[in-house]
């Protein structure tokens, strides 16, 4: 196994002052090629090139999405006097659990693993943190980064961290955690002008959706939950077969039976996103939903796309009659 292992920095964690920071949290991670291949890789070609990160701290048991970014502007003609050539990891509030959790000098160690969810791969990065308190763990750890030959205040581990694999194995499996999203997360996401669908697949849209939903169906605000077990799907609005991309913005959570009625066209939306049944379906189930508004999203990243929205209308609603067979 190789694990990371990264002393936190004062101007990394923002520059605390007062209890507060004066900038964006993050940690750096090394240019390093050891280091680069544990992480997606980013393209200097496009500016600010970022991932999208889950990851499990090892304090927590939640899945946290964070933003892992490249800040290559020194290749794109930055006329900063110090123009950037980074790579980030940056902290959110989830990830901190609402506090300035890490310190400067604490540790930070991670591990990267491949988890096959839903029949889909997603790199997990489990997380753990050390606060410099004299412990015999942290001690370990920092003589491995002060002893490390590139002085940058990080340093890799090829073995086993017996202590960091015990609290994996007392969590839930990765997808049987919770997940949350800061909407620091989905900010920087909007940010981004290019790009955005690259950062998704069918795992993290499923996560996204589920988050931006509260676990709820968007029409029948419910749910059927037992531990992992959930009748709720991720709907593509514009389908994956129409070219439809994996966005939270092209998403929504219905329970099963929804789902399948939307894909044929039994209903769509209108541009207020209120339900539209289709005349010639005559299910009293179905039709109760009639002209009532789904859940919208707090956050207006989740909220439906509206152009996604009338191409099902124009493209899939009433699909049924001519397909054949449903």
């Amino acid at each position: 196994m190789r694990y990371y292992l990264k002393k936190c920095g004062f101007q990394e964690l923002g520059s605390v002052k007062d209890g507060k920071p004066q900038r964006g949290r993050y940690l750096l991670t090394s240019m390093s090629r050891e280091v680069l291949e544990m992480f997606p890789p980013l393209s200097e070609s496009q500016l600010n090139d970022s991932a999208l990160l889950p990851v499990i701290p090892l304090y927590s048991g939640k899945k946290v999405y964070c933003n892992y970014v490249y800040h290559n502007d020194k290749f794109h003609g930055s006329a900063a006097k110090h123009p950037r050539n980074e790579y980030r990891l940056y902290l959110n509030h989830e990830l901190e659990e609402h506090q300035l959790l890490f310190s400067p000098d604490d540790i930070i160690i991670i591990r990267a693993s491949e988890i096959t969810e839903e029949d889909e791969i997603q790199t997990i990065y489990y997380l753990d943190h050390l606060r410099n308190n004299g412990s015999a763990l942290y001690g370990k750890m920092n003589k491995i980064i002060e002893d490390y030959p590139i002085n940058g205040g990080y340093g890799i581990l090829e073995g086993t961290i017996p202590e960091f694999e015990e609290k994996i194995s007392r969590l839930a499996k990765p997808d049987d955690c919770e997940v949350v999203i800061d909407n620091t997360v989905t900010n920087k996401i909007s940010a981004s002008a290019e790009n955005i669908a690259s950062l998704f697949n069918a795992v993290s849209f499923r996560d996204f959706i589920m988050v931006g939903y509260d676990n709820l169906c968007a029409v029948t605000g419910t749910a059927i939950r037992y531990e992992s077990y959930m009748n709720l799907e991720a709907a593509h609005i514009k389908p994956k077969s129409h070219g439809g991309l994996y966005l939270p913005n092209n998403g929504m959570a219905l329970c099963r039976d929804l789902h399948w009625a939307f894909d044929k066209g039994f209903f769509t939306l209108d541009d207020d996103l209120r339900v539209v049944v289709h005349p010639k379906i005559e299910s009293g189930y179905l039709n109760s939903f009639n002209g009532k508004q789904i859940r919208i999203p707090d956050d207006p990243f989740f909220v439906p796309d509206f152009e996604n929205v009338r191409y099902h209308r124009q493209n899939v609603y009433g699909l049924f009659l001519t397909s054949g067979k449903l």
